[in-house]
C-alpha cells in the first residue's frame, strides 16, 4: 500500500472511514502492457485476482502477479449495482462485478506517436 500511494517514512496520512461505498457491478481497466491480453483466459484471470481486492477506486492503479510477472491496470471507470451508475469508489468483495478491457497504455502510446510522425 505504501508503494502504491507513492508514500516516504514519516509521511502524514489522513485516513476517512467510507461506510456507503455502493457494491460494484462492472469495472473497466486499461492495462499498462499489451501482453496481459495475450495470456491464455485473461478474463478468468483477471476475475480471479480482482477477489484480492475489497473495494476500487477510478483513477487508481492496481497491481496483479501472474506467472511470476507484475501486470498494472488504471481503474478507468466504476459503475454499481443494481442501477449501473458511474461511481468514483465500489466495493468488490464479495459482488459479481464484470471486467471490460479498454486499449493498453502502451497500444495508445504506438497509436499517437504514429500520427506524430504523419504530421511531418
Amino acid at each position: 500500500m505504501i508503494t502504491s500511494l507513492s508514500l516516504r517514512p514519516f509521511d502524514v496520512v489522513d485516513v476517512s472511514l467510507k461506510t456507503n461505498t455502493p457494491p460494484g457491478s462492472a469495472v473497466k481497466l486499461r492495462p499498462h502492457s499489451s501482453q496481459f491480453t495475450k495470456i491464455q483466459n485473461h478474463r478468468a484471470v483477471l476475475e480471479t485476482e480482482l477477489r484480492h481486492y475489497s473495494a476500487l477506486v477510478k483513477g487508481s492503479t492496481i497491481p496483479f502477479d501472474y506467472l511470476g510477472k507484475r501486470y498494472y491496470f488504471d481503474v478507468v471507470e466504476l459503475r454499481s449495482a443494481p442501477r449501473g451508475e458511474k461511481v468514483d469508489m465500489a466495493k468488490v468483495q464479495d459482488c459479481d462485478i464484470a471486467a471490460e478491457f479498454v486499449k493498453a497504455k502502451d497500444l495508445l502510446g504506438k497509436k499517437k506517436k504514429k500520427s506524430d510522425d504523419d504530421d511531418e
